[in-house]
């Protein structure tokens, strides 16, 4: 029995992308993560659809299309808390995207609305989400942007993220070493903020984190082939007027080696990992790292190294609770042995800035490579996507997790499965 690790947000520089937004994991059928199967365990509840009045939240992932499809299509699923199923949606029509892409992003704004980008076509595409899951395309959308093509392949998560208020949307363009930004108006309209933004020489963008209040925005100089970075250029982040306008902050960038980071609800502090693993960068760095943000004087937004925390297996990403509900981070893995995905753990964040395990950790379900919480922060949903040598097919499936007192987690109801990999994104039923 062997499971080999193909990637996480796989995009491979031909014409054919195997898939942006996933981990392809090679299995048999009685291949195990952590302790559970590559079919993950959970309570067994069936996820025969839902939508309405108990739905919880939506989950979007991108279709990149199947034997004889016209189109790609964001399909849409719902958590439903009366049912306890977690499904496509009822009665959901399914927009279409560019063909045989995962696309290069996707991420939800101020809980309404959902953007998607696609490097094939260089479009952003934008939809309103309405109370039932449907979604309605925004005025104006999909737009054409360099910076939607600027993923230049490898893996990554936050090539494309907002910030908390949900008002402004960043993009990392590698293709040129710039970055765009898009103010967010009325009824989800995008429009560009003056040029895009040039990173420092030498300095290749990928992911992208904003502090907890969205004062600041936090750049990675990666490398897609090993899963690691090098810099964090640190830019301030325009309000009123001047919204979206982006300010060098004094000494950036910051020599610190970190792959992805994410901003804790009160602006104090940034968790970070490295990003290494055996099987990407040849070693394993089983810690997670945390900064602190200078506050005021002429370095605001600069950020110092303020402490580590040792983890059970090395952090390939990370998924943080940045809002009022809590400070909870969250931590996914793969196994060196290559038989799959390593327990999650998780973490909570101390006023000092200090992490302490969550209750029960580490968790032997859900397991994946990637996590995203819903806005509330209630919820986990996690991604894993493996290849099934059984069947030489690619399943892919997305699990949710409630997220209870001190951070503990349970699977409320079976995972779902996706049609094809692809990027995805959470939103709470409005």
């Amino acid at each position: 029995m062997t499971i080999r690790v193909r990637a996480l947000l796989v995009a491979v520089a031909t014409a054919t992308i195997l898939l942006a937004g996933c981990d392809h994991y090679v299995c048999t059928s009685g291949a195990t993560f952590g302790n559970s199967s590559c079919t993950a365990s959970s309570s067994g509840l069936g996820g025969t659809g839902s939508g309405g009045n108990g739905s919880a939240a939506y989950v979007y992932a991108v279709d990149e299309g199947t034997n004889g499809a016209a189109n790609g299509t964001i399909d849409g699923y719902a958590l439903d808390t009366t049912a306890v199923t977690f499904g496509p949606i009822a009665s959901y029509t399914a927009p279409t995207v560019p063909l045989n892409t995962g696309g290069t992003g996707m991420v939800v704004a101020q809980g309404t609305y959902l953007y998607a980008a696609f490097g094939a076509t260089d479009q952003i595409f934008g939809w309103t989400i309405s109370s039932t899951g449907a979604l309605t395309s925004i005025a104006g959308t999909p737009i054409t942007s360099p910076a939607a093509g600027g993923y230049i392949g490898g893996v990554g998560q936050d090539n494309m993220i907002t910030n908390p208020a949900g008002t402004l949307l960043f993009i990392s363009d590698a293709a040129t070493d710039s970055i765009y930004v898009y103010s967010i108006g009325s009824g989800g309209v995008l429009t560009q903020v003056g040029t895009p933004v040039s990173c420092p020489s030498t300095f290749t963008p990928m992911n992208l984190a904003t502090d907890g209040l969205g004062k600041y925005l936090y750049v990675i100089d990666g490398f897609y082939g090993t899963h690691q970075g090098a810099k964090v250029a640190a830019f301030s982040i325009g309000t009123g007027s001047n919204l979206g306008v982006l300010n060098a902050v004094s000494g950036s960038p910051f020599s610190f080696p970190m792959w992805q980071l994410k901003g804790e609800p009160t602006g104090k502090y940034l968790v970070g990992t490295s990003g290494s693993s055996v099987l990407y960068s040849g070693q394993d760095d089983p810690k997670l790292y945390v900064f602190s943000i200078t506050q005021t004087g002429t370095n605001a937004g600069a950020i110092t190294q303020v402490g580590t925390e040792a983890t059970n297996g090395s952090p390939f990403s990370i998924a943080m609770q940045s809002n009022a509900n809590g400070s909870l981070v969250y931590a996914f893995g793969i196994q060196d042995s290559d038989q799959g995905f390593d327990e999650i753990e998780g973490f909570s964040i101390s006023s000092s800035g200090g992490l302490t395990p969550a209750n029960g950790e580490p968790f032997s379900l859900g397991e994946g490579s990637w996590g995203q919480f819903d806005q509330s922060g209630a919820l986990l949903f996690t991604y894993a996507s493996f290849l099934d040598i059984n069947t030489n097919t690619i399943v892919t499936q997305i699990s949710p997790l409630s997220v209870g007192s001190g951070g503990m987690l349970t699977e409320p109801t079976s995972n779902t499965t996706l049609v094809t990999p692809g990027f995805w994104a959470v939103a709470d039923a409005p």
